[in-house]
């Protein structure tokens, strides 16, 4: 199996040397352009925003900073959009490119159809509205992948809150797995997260210190998880940079959630980095290779259960 995933690096560094990097250069003077726009408006409206600070605070009988305060959000607010129309604009010009790096057949969008499999499986609590960044979805071994970064949200205007924001991944497995097992990272009082699944130990005294098992089958759920899984686990939390995770297998559907915050896991099109530095663009690499592996570790393209 790790020949397969070679391969897949082979191909992908191919495709990004050989197709990507042409396209990449011819935004680089674009995107030098929007940095310095982005720089010189942000900077004087920020500056302007901390000397009105300044004056109201010595001079201003009523102290009210709310100008000033404004002033550096808006700021900031001026660099985040410019560099978000930027990105997308790369986006929308080169993912195309991107996913033939990963092969024929990945595709990339920015909207996802089955939010309602993560809710029903516990992954997120109740929603009212979702909002997707980016949804890759492709095969491997003939396993069915999605992997969608997305916010979800509960309630609306003032009272509207986010419950989730970050990267979800499904993996459709061709093993029939009778349990509804959820694994997620460790809590003081341990309570489940959704009706009908209990908390089952393991015998690993090192994964009970980190994770919390609930499940509907413990049998089922000692099959799953191996010490080998959760070290597969433990790579997929490194190469995506999320702290916490949840994993679940329902309806024959290997689950993996992570939440990113504020943080935006596919940034591509950087506005302080050339275009074509391909940092940005290993590490989806490498997230792509930390599932490929979990794929070939549990062989979800193999019906291997004994019942």
């Amino acid at each position: 199996m790790h020949s397969d995933i070679n391969q897949f690096r082979r191909n992908f560094y191919n495709n990004y040397h050989n197709y990507l990097i042409p396209i990449l250069k011819s935004y680089e003077k674009e995107r030098v352009l929007k940095l310095v726009t982005a720089v010189t408006v942000s900077g004087i409206l920020i500056l302007l925003g901390v000397l009105l600070l300044i004056f109201t605070l010595k001079y201003s009988s009523k102290k009210d900073c709310r100008g000033g305060i404004s002033l550096i959000i808006l700021g900031y607010a001026v660099y985040s959009i410019i560099k978000k129309n930027f990105e997308n604009k790369i986006k929308e010009r080169i993912m195309d490119s991107v996913t033939q790096c990963f092969g024929n057949e990945m595709t990339w969008s920015q909207h996802y159809l089955d939010h309602d499999i993560f809710e029903d499986a516990g992954v997120i609590s109740y929603y009212d509205s979702v909002d997707d960044d980016d949804v890759f979805c492709g095969k491997y071994h003939d396993v069915d992948i999605s992997v969608v970064e997305s916010e979800y949200e509960r309630g609306s205007g003032k009272n509207r809150t986010t419950i989730f924001k970050g990267v979800i991944i499904k993996l459709k497995m061709y093993k029939t797995f009778r349990s509804h097992t959820m694994v997620c990272t460790d809590t003081l009082f341990h309570s489940s997260p959704i009706k009908g699944l209990n908390r089952t130990e393991l015998e690993d005294v090192e994964f009970e210190k980190k994770y919390d098992v609930f499940t509907n089958d413990p049998i089922d759920a000692r099959v799953i998880l191996t010490p080998v899984f959760m070290e597969k686990i433990k790579n997929i939390k490194m190469a995506f940079k999320c702290e916490k995770i949840k994993c679940v297998f329902y309806l024959n559907n290997l689950i993996i959630a992570m939440p990113t915050g504020t943080k935006d896991l596919f940034s591509i099109g950087s506005l302080v980095k050339p275009v074509a530095d391909p940092k940005q663009f290993e590490e989806l690499l490498n997230q792509f290779v930390s599932i490929l592996a979990l794929i070939d570790h549990l062989e979800l393209n193999k019906n291997l259960m004994p019942y």
